[in-house]
Order: C-alpha cells, then sequence, then structure tokens
C-alpha cells in the first residue's frame, strides 16, 4: 500500500507544483521510494460537439506554449477546460465550456471516460463527454472567452475528422480519445 511521507509546495499559478514522495512497500517486502515534481491543477472537463446531420465536428484551435516550443505548431484540440465552483456539475462545466469557447448549445451529453491525462506528471481528472450540436445554431460572436483565451472555432466534417485521425495527425490527447470513441459509437449505430 502507498504510502505518502511528503508534499511540498514549490509554486503557485493556476494550480500548484508540488514535490511529492511516495513510500511503496511491495508484497516481496521490496520497499520504493518515488520523489516527483507534480503539477496539481484539479479536474478538468472535455468535449467533442458534434452535428449529427450535418456530419461535422467542433474542435477549437489555440496557441500553447508546451507544442509551440517543441514544434512550433497550433495544435486542434477538443472544447476542454477547469470545473469552475459555481458549475453546480460536472455536465454543466461542460455546457458551459462549449459556450464560451464554441458558441454552442449541446444536447445529448454523453460521458465517455474520467482519464488522467498525464499521471506521471499532472493531478488532474478529466472527464470526457461526446455532445450535439446544431451547427445552424452557431453563436461565435456570442461566446464570452476567458481574459487569456484566444481561441479560433474551427468546425470540420466527420471524414476530415477521421482523415486527421488516420494520418496521425492529432495530437492533441483529449481529442484523440474522444475522435476513438466517436468513431466507435458511429460505427456501433452505423451513422458513418
Amino acid at each position: 500500500m502507498p504510502e505518502l511521507i511528503r508534499r511540498t509546495s514549490l509554486f503557485e499559478s493556476k494550480g500548484r507544483i508540488e514535490d511529492v514522495e511516495v513510500r511503496v512497500v511491495h508484497e516481496d517486502g521490496r520497499e520504493h521510494i518515488t520523489t516527483d515534481p507534480v503539477w496539481v491543477y484539479g479536474d478538468s472537463i472535455a468535449v467533442l460537439a458534434y452535428d449529427p446531420q450535418a456530419k461535422t465536428v467542433l474542435l477549437v484551435k489555440q496557441l500553447r506554449v508546451a507544442p509551440y516550443i517543441m514544434e512550433e505548431i497550433v495544435i486542434l484540440e477538443a472544447c476542454a477546460g477547469g470545473i469552475e465552483a459555481s458549475d453546480p456539475s460536472i455536465e454543466d462545466a461542460c455546457k458551459r465550456e462549449a459556450q464560451e469557447e464554441l458558441g454552442c448549445e449541446l444536447r445529448n451529453l454523453r460521458k465517455v471516460a474520467n482519464v488522467f491525462i498525464n499521471p506521471a506528471r499532472l493531478a488532474e481528472r478529466a472527464h470526457l463527454f461526446l455532445a450535439e450540436f446544431t451547427s445552424a445554431a452557431l453563436n461565435i460572436e456570442g461566446r464570452n472567452q476567458d481574459e487569456d483565451e484566444d481561441i479560433e472555432v474551427v468546425e470540420l466534417s466527420f471524414k476530415e475528422l477521421c482523415a486527421l485521425h488516420a494520418a496521425q495527425e492529432i495530437r492533441c490527447p483529449r481529442l484523440l480519445m474522444l475522435t476513438q470513441a466517436l468513431m466507435i459509437e458511429k460505427a456501433s449505430h452505423q451513422l458513418a
């Protein structure tokens, strides 16, 4: 059974970076101590909005410093964000983020998974959802982005999204998992 030895806060900004030390004693008596820096951020949501009639999906595009310094690229992502104290539920957080980032109302929200995005370095559980929207009802000008956001909304056909997946061009882990979930759902309902 793991035992927490120490949690020391090193830095605080949009979460905390902590130096964490944990001891594990295995059944055979071996003992191992792991010390790692961990960014403690909290829970988040991600949602892939799709229009079943138009057969399109809504994605976001914004500069992210990490991919930019690694490859000088700006990647496509699923709509995502933190769960705020004012959100009555995780599903409400999805609907708020979709309104803020995409300018759309979600319906038929379905939870796909609850995952740790980077279990080695990030204390964040991501709640992943698929949801429907109506293309004709988009209100991109009516979005209410956070002050630090500069988000471009990208609408792709489902076929274009599948082509990105086949070409291994999806670089956002949330978007990758949600694309695969949508592909499985479409295949199981023979909607593709």
